[in-house]
């Protein structure tokens, strides 16, 4: 029985005509990612390969500057999936417009490996069921302004009765990711913003599907039914 909270194939046809619609937004987007992920990667690895002790903490220090890079790309992503799924058009400062959020992203980060580690010492396949329920922390933590734990404890509650749904949805994005791989790797520029707008409807969907825990709370913004377009 499919799930009401989310279409697999409305979240994929929304994300690829968001992408059709603002290529000269997401094609030097997705090449700035690649970058600044690479380059603090690249270094890490030819430090380790130079065989000495400065080189190994080189080494480290370029691990750690590769690790905060990579929490700011999936930050940035996060919010450029947002603003086009609350009907609006992303542009280049959004990438940068959620650093105040950088130590709860960071804390609540190292708090969803810890998880989805412990389950994979168990036996591997509570590790995957934790990763897919509580894989949403991040989009709550910026979206909605919460604390690590919350959007931990808050995402287990909006994925509830939905987990193989999304396990499902996971290998879609999975397999998009491998075709555009396979198309000699320049496919994963057209690939990458599909999967970072799909996953941020998902989000969504699952977000207004879920009963309010404050009475307080302000409703979350309905699904577009048209992608925005760059002007």
């Amino acid at each position: 029985m499919a799930d009401s909270k989310f279409s697999i194939g409305d979240a994929v046809n929304f994300s690829w005509d968001a992408m059709k619609n603002n290529l000269g937004f997401f094609l030097p987007a997705v090449i700035i990612f690649w970058f600044a992920g690479a380059i603090p990667s690249g270094f890490q690895s030819m430090s380790a390969f130079m065989g000495t002790a400065l080189a190994a903490i080189w080494s480290l220090v370029f691990g750690i500057i590769s690790f905060v890079v990579g929490i700011f790309i999936n930050m940035a992503q996060i919010r450029i999936g947002l603003k086009f799924c609350d009907e609006e058009v992303a542009d280049f400062p959004d990438m940068v417009s959620d650093r105040s959020r950088f130590l709860d992203f960071l804390v609540g980060s190292i708090l969803y490996f810890l998880i989805v580690l412990g389950g994979l010492i168990l036996l591997i396949i509570p590790g995957i069921y934790w990763a897919v329920r509580y894989h949403f922390f991040g989009y709550l933590i910026l979206d909605q302004g919460m604390s690590p734990v919350d959007a931990i404890k808050k995402s287990g509650q909006i994925t509830r009765g939905s987990w193989w749904h999304l396990f499902v949805f996971s290998l879609a994005m999975f397999g998009i990711s491998f075709l555009g791989f396979l198309a000699c790797c320049v496919g994963l520029l057209f690939a990458i913003p599909v999967i970072i707008v799909s996953t941020a409807y998902v989000y969504r969907s699952l977000l207004a599907a879920a009963p309010a825990v404050e009475e307080s709370q302000q409703p979350p913004p309905p699904i577009p039914q048209q992608p925005p377009a760059a002007e």
